[in-house]
């Protein structure tokens, strides 16, 4: 998943590159950790779809989450944190592109699933190295 990642970030990078360089900065770290948030769901499983799961299931995971998110904002939000990591607040508008950005790891890792059920009902598990 790490080539997806890179190329969805780096197109951010490059469209905000020309407005700010800490703001192509901001969106950048953020939008590989939102990729990250995505992954972290989709790694539940190598083979069954994240919508056929119950998202409730893994209570470590939900709270890991919830965690995350939480030092995303205060990553890009806290005065203190901005100084540090050189990051400026995201507007609205901003995580309206990030988001969207970063969850199309999903469309790529249920392809990816997708296309192993299918090898797998077709030629069965191959040898185990």
């Amino acid at each position: 998943m790490a080539l997806p990642m890179a190329v969805g970030s780096l197109c951010l990078f490059k469209d905000f590159f020309e407005i700010s360089l800490v703001k192509a900065w901001t969106v950048t770290l953020t939008t590989l950790a939102v990729f990250q948030w995505f992954n972290a769901w989709n790694c539940r499983s190598d083979d069954k779809s994240i919508f056929r799961m119950n998202l409730f299931s893994n209570k470590f995971l939900v709270g890991a989450t919830a965690i995350i998110v939480f030092l995303q904002l205060f990553a890009v939000y806290n005065p203190l944190m901005q100084k540090l990591l050189r990051t400026e607040p995201l507007e609205l508008s901003d995580w309206l592109v990030i988001v969207p950005v970063a969850a199309s790891i999903i469309l790529v890792e249920e392809l990816r699933k997708l296309f192993y059920r299918r090898k797998m009902s077709r030629f069965g598990p191959g040898p185990d190295f």
